[in-house]
């Protein structure tokens, strides 16, 4: 056997080896959150219960899915949704304008103070995630309430199981106060509950295979520098399927996001659109839909009126807050604002001069440029935008690639500089030549 052959069968080997185990931790956790659900819409669709019932028995599940899934930490959540809402209470006696300027204020402060100073990292990153999508939830309910789209207050049940709510509590996704509301009210399932069931289990397993067995093993080390980065960035985007399959395994599994014919309405991610990405705007779009719809409701379109500009870089600035004092999200997600502010501009510019079909969301069917999509120049000039798209998603998603002990405790300054000085700092280059060309034009 020569050294081909046995590297060969070496990486066959690792690959199964890893599917195993993989496939195995993946039912683990899945069977939790099944559980946790399906009780949940059984006890609604069979049961008859009051508004009130419905809504504490949201809160109950959920606060025990909570507990057992990340133990004694669960008080910080549960600390954040009771005192959210007692100042809630307390600013509506005073005002009834800021409500969501101050809450948010407190919230993403709590959140920052507890990365920082109270708890350790290691803990943190684990209850990271669950704490942001509490402060998604509780800012919305401010903000609408400001906003006069409660006929009145929550009270602590609809309240506390609505942040709770074992459907998107522990991995999301972000849904509103009114389609939580909604979902409780609907008694409806048929075979097809199981069925989408059975769908979202397996597509997400599969993606969770993707990302730790059959990415790191179809690239070896030893290639170039920029495939490496495409393949570690690509085991990262994988799992980001993974959780957000999973989310939505979640939701349906609680009846949550079912039409009258039982289809899902749930859309978390498209992993099409950013494999094989049109521009960076759309994978920004696609990455997570309910959080882009989050910040542009509650964020953009707030900002809006100091500038476009102005309220990208303030709804990059609050989606890197809520992620934690993190110079590697922060740095990603900013980076992400600038090079897709950077792409919006240049593509519209070289559509309205060059009349080409090129912006970054695709054109109507009936637009007005003269080289429409499917013209040779317009598939040439999407193309180049589409490789350019690829070659940042690679330069900016290489840096999650990482050792477990240092994802547990957080990614540095270091880590983060290193990794985008290995690839030249090629995309900010790029982004910065980019800017240029769209002024000249």
């Amino acid at each position: 056997m020569n050294e081909e052959e046995e590297y060969n069968e070496n990486a066959w080997t690792y690959m199964l080896l890893c599917v195993e185990p993989t496939v195995y931790e993946g039912f683990r956790f899945v069977r939790d959150l099944l559980f946790a659900n399906v009780a949940l819409r059984l006890m609604i669709q069979y049961i008859p219960l009051p508004h009130n019932l419905r809504h504490s028995l949201s809160l109950v599940i959920g606060s025990f899915l909570l507990y057992h899934c990340i133990g004694p930490p669960f008080i910080w959540t549960v600390g954040l949704t009771a005192s959210a809402y007692i100042l809630i209470i307390l600013l509506s006696f005073v005002t009834k304008k800021w409500r969501g300027l101050v809450v948010s204020m407190f919230v993403i402060s709590f959140l920052l103070l507890c990365e920082v100073h109270i708890l350790h990292p290691k803990l943190w990153q684990q209850i990271r995630g669950i704490q942001m999508i509490a402060a998604m939830k509780i800012i919305s309910v401010a903000i609408e309430l400001d906003r006069d789209l409660f006929k009145k207050m929550l009270n602590p049940v609809e309240f506390g199981g609505y942040l709770l709510c074992p459907a998107n509590s522990v991995i999301g996704p972000w849904i509103s106060f009114h389609h939580y509301n909604n979902y409780l009210e609907v008694k409806f399932l048929n075979k097809r509950w199981i069925k989408l069931i059975a769908v979202d289990l397996v597509v997400s397993i599969f993606f969770l295979t993707l990302s730790n067995c059959i990415v790191p093993w179809y690239i070896d080390d030893s290639l170039p520098k920029w495939l490496i980065a495409y393949r570690d960035a690509q085991a990262f985007r994988m799992s980001h399927y993974f959780i957000s399959r999973m989310s939505m395994l979640s939701m349906t599994s609680a009846g949550f996001g079912l039409t009258n014919d039982c289809r899902s309405e749930v859309q978390v991610t498209k992993p099409f659109f950013i494999e094989l990405p049109r521009s960076l705007v759309q994978v920004v779009i696609y990455w997570n839909i309910p959080m882009h719809q989050w910040l542009k409701q509650y964020v953009f379109k707030t900002c809006q009126p100091y500038g476009k500009f102005v309220a990208i870089f303030i709804t990059y600035a609050i989606s890197s807050l809520l992620h934690g004092w993190n110079f590697q999200f922060s740095a990603v997600l900013l980076s992400i604002g600038t090079f897709s502010y950077v792409e919006y501009n240049l593509r519209l510019k070289v559509a309205q001069t060059f009349e080409v079909c090129c912006l970054a969301n695709p054109c109507v069917k009936l637009c007005d440029h003269k080289h429409k999509k499917n013209s040779m120049i317009a598939i040439i000039t999407n193309t180049i935008f589409s490789v350019i798209t690829i070659i940042h998603l690679a330069y900016l998603g290489v840096m999650f690639e990482a050792s477990f002990s240092v994802q547990e405790s957080g990614y540095s300054y270091f880590h983060t500089i290193s990794k985008w000085e290995n690839l030249d700092y090629f995309s900010h280059i790029l982004a910065g030549f980019l800017y240029v060309v769209y002024i000249l034009i």
